[in-house]
């Protein structure tokens, strides 16, 4: 891959994949051939969208050691760090590299001028989703879940979003119990979500809830796959933005 794909690639939506495959899979309407299907098919988007974003990262990494040779070394040569890219941890060190590689450039830079930022971020992607997945047969065959999804997104708070970094970390063992850690606990059922089917869990795992997970009323309500799609979205809009800057300031060195 050359690096106008790189850039086209790191520039791309990753809800063009969600809108194209819910687009096709609507045509198959609500029947029974549809049901029969339809679990693999929400594991088969969270599977493309969340490698394409492990992708991306790497992408994002090798377009700023094309630029910085110092990077390069540290990033590359000494160890690499960031596994698949796919932890939020993982995420988040990238997410500080490129933060670090515009304020080379522009010291003041920041991807959120303030509060309303993050929120119209937020509102952004409630849009995005809801223009995707309204009136389908996704949506109507989960409309329990998709609600959740809509009501949880829409009274999410702006603290959740970090200003140099991406979701607030919050005590693991009670991620829900705080309004601004609700992101970063979504992704840790995510990351978890991811791996297992990433890895084929599920074909030696019953499916069987654990007994401290059907008590969890706060498990059940934020494992929901809309919300992971989202989740993804907002990742994926925030670094885009953050590489846009990164272009211009490069450009224009």
């Amino acid at each position: 891959m050359n690096r106008d794909e790189h850039i086209k690639f790191i520039e791309s939506d990753l809800s063009l994949i969600l809108r194209d495959i819910v687009a096709s899979v609507n045509l198959l309407g609500d029947g029974l051939e549809f049901y029969a299907v339809n679990g693999y098919i929400l594991q088969s988007l969270l599977l493309q969208l969340t490698g394409a974003q492990e992708q991306k990262m790497k992408c994002i990494c090798w377009e700023i050691a094309t630029e910085d040779l110092a990077y390069r070394y540290t990033r590359y040569y000494r160890k690499w760090e960031l596994n698949e890219c796919s932890s939020l941890d993982d995420k988040t060190k990238v997410y500080s590299d490129i933060l670090k590689a515009v304020k080379v450039y522009d010291p003041s830079y920041k991807l959120f001028v303030n509060a309303a930022d993050k929120q119209a971020m937020m509102q952004y992607i409630l849009v995005k989703m809801n223009d995707i997945f309204d009136n389908t047969n996704i949506a109507r065959i989960h409309a329990a879940k998709y609600k959740d999804f809509s009501d949880i997104w829409s009274n999410l708070v702006e603290d959740n979003i970090l200003d140099s970094g991406i979701f607030k970390c919050t005590d693991g063992t009670k991620p829900f119990d705080n309004d601004s850690g609700i992101l970063w606990g979504i992704y840790s059922l995510l990351y978890r979500t991811r791996n297992r089917y990433a890895h084929n869990a599920t074909s030696y795992q019953m499916n069987l809830p654990r007994f401290y997970e059907i008590n969890d009323d706060k498990y059940q309500k934020y494992n929901n796959v809309f919300l992971f799609y989202a989740e993804l979205l907002l990742i994926d809009e925030m670094f885009r933005k953050l590489f846009d800057k990164y272009q211009s300031v490069v450009e224009f060195a």
